[in-house]
């Protein structure tokens, strides 16, 4: 117990859980107490859908859910988030030897109402704590990889275990040690010296990286499943044709980092664009006055600016991996650039009020954060209502066609409620993000399965029920019959033709 309180501060750990716990309940707390299963989520029961998992690099989200259970209990899920991010805030504090209360207020008020956390939640709940989990790996990757004992190895095993559920947070370990070389350079610590913990740190990354993929060759050969060509498949990656696309992706890198760090989706972006503006030219007037105030030698300052130059890339990692292919649930990284700026203000105590403007400028994103987030949800529940109603009507008219036997007779959906005559998009809410484009919560072949079988409690025999896309709904939409049906609710958008009930939504 003794060795345990030397190395974990629990009075720390204590005012972390605290406002974590009080943070994350307000941001998420509707979320993780209500049922708003949608999209990806839908697939309530995931047992047997390994090789889903297998086919895109993830061969270890199998094994998460065989100890979590096969079911997603959003309770569950919610209180599983909010240790690891107690974890996660706790390990990054201790990195960055965050000592005041209001530095670490700051990160975590930021770090739980990010727009990364929001989106996770409300439309792909069934990962979020599986992929807060690979965040927190990744920092403690960092953390064991600057300890630089026999513990460091133990960094190449998490790093690996996070590759396998979620590669896409490669830029969290990234980032947090660049940001702790850059308190070395801060700090006068001699370049070379910082060079060469750079390189190791690099070589840790590369063997996990190597590993992680001999793995994944191993397991597809053991199950005989191959890669398959979807846009989050590791089959993707560094896919480019030519030098001049690879450049083009590089500069696309830094754009879109930019653009995510700037101008995140939240409640009055624009409000939150002018506030990070300020936020990043007091962080950089409070660098300057660091490197005076620790007279830094042009060595230290020259390596500083080639670390800053390649901080978007490395934050942004996974945009450049995946040839550019990426969505709001792969950025989380980039939120630790706010760490950066956390640091610089908490050793720049001596313009109380330009402090105070940051200050004011981070409490605003995070309120404003919390507002969008409770949007999202309420706009989940929204649409689970409508497609209920929906539902309900779509089963009535099922049951009153002439030769329909429940749960016997083949059902065969064409199209999509969401751009179907029903689809009303409501007013000031975004619909410009990864899941929340849709306006019912059923959004592709399998998930209206599970919809109507395990939500609505619906016997229904729906054709290719194990796949997204059914190939026998795309070969029937051709026909001439199926193309000049009208649409649900039309009283003929609902029938039989060759043994099969059709509904055709869109």
């Amino acid at each position: 117990m003794n060795k345990l309180k030397e190395c974990i501060d629990f009075k720390l750990l204590k005012y972390i859980s605290i406002i974590t716990i009080f943070i994350m309940i307000a941001a998420h707390g509707f979320c993780y107490f209500n049922l708003l299963y949608s999209h990806d989520s839908l697939n309530i029961i995931h047992k047997g859908y390994y090789s889903d998992s297998l086919e895109i690099g993830r061969f270890l989200i199998p094994a998460w859910n065989f100890f979590r259970g096969y079911y997603y209990p959003p309770v569950v899920i919610g209180i599983l988030s909010i240790i690891f991010m107690i974890a996660i805030v706790y390990f990054i504090s201790k990195m960055f030897n965050f000592k005041e209360k209001k530095h670490i207020f700051l990160i975590t008020i930021i770090l739980c109402t990010c727009t990364t956390l929001t989106l996770l939640n409300a439309t792909y709940i069934n990962y979020s704590d599986m992929y807060l989990f690979t965040f927190l790996l990744n920092v403690l990757a960092a953390y064991f990889i600057r300890k630089k004992s026999r513990l460091s190895l133990i960094a190449i095993i998490m790093l690996v275990v996070s590759f396998a559920i979620y590669p896409s947070y490669l830029g969290v370990v990234l980032g947090i040690y660049i940001g702790l070389l850059l308190i070395d350079l801060f700090n006068n610590k001699n370049w070379k010296d910082v060079l060469k913990e750079g390189i190791r740190f690099v070589i840790y990354v590369i063997i996990s990286l190597i590993i992680y993929a001999i793995c994944n060759k191993l397991l597809l050969k053991i199950f005989s499943i191959d890669l398959n060509n979807n846009y989050n498949s590791i089959n993707n990656v560094l896919s480019f044709s030519s030098l001049t696309e690879m450049f083009e992706c590089i500069k696309n890198t830094y754009i879109n980092y930019f653009n995510f760090l700037f101008y995140p989706h939240t409640f009055h972006r624009t409000v939150v664009l002018i506030l990070n503006v300020i936020i990043v030219l007091i962080s950089i007037f409070n660098a300057v006055v660091l490197i005076k105030k620790n007279k830094l030698k042009k060595a230290n300052i020259i390596l500083i600016l080639l670390l800053c130059l390649i901080i978007p890339f490395s934050l942004n990692i996974i945009y450049f991996i995946s040839g550019g292919v990426i969505h709001e649930l792969m950025i989380f990284a980039i939120n630790i650039t706010y760490i950066y700026f956390v640091w610089l203000l908490s050793n720049n105590n001596d313009k109380k009020i330009l402090t105070k403007i940051v200050y004011g400028a981070f409490f605003i994103i995070a309120c404003l954060n919390v507002i969008y987030s409770n949007q999202m949800y309420e706009k989940k529940k929204i649409e689970l209502d409508s497609t209920i109603s929906t539902m309900n009507r779509v089963i009535l008219q099922i049951e009153n066609v002439e030769g329909y036997e429940m749960g016997k007779t083949p059902v065969v959906i064409i199209g999509d409620l969401s751009s179907g005559p029903l689809a009303i998009r409501k007013e000031y809410l975004d619909y410009d993000v990864a899941g929340q484009n849709s306006t019912f919560v059923t959004t592709y072949n399998r998930n209206y399965y599970r919809f109507i079988k395990y939500y609505m409690g619906y016997p229904i025999n729906i054709v290719d029920n194990d796949k997204g896309a059914s190939p026998l709904a795309m070969e029937l939409s051709n026909k001439e019959e199926i193309k000049n049906m009208p649409c649900y609710p039309d009283k003929e958008s609902i029938k039989m033709i060759d043994g099969y009930l059709i509904i055709k939504f869109s």
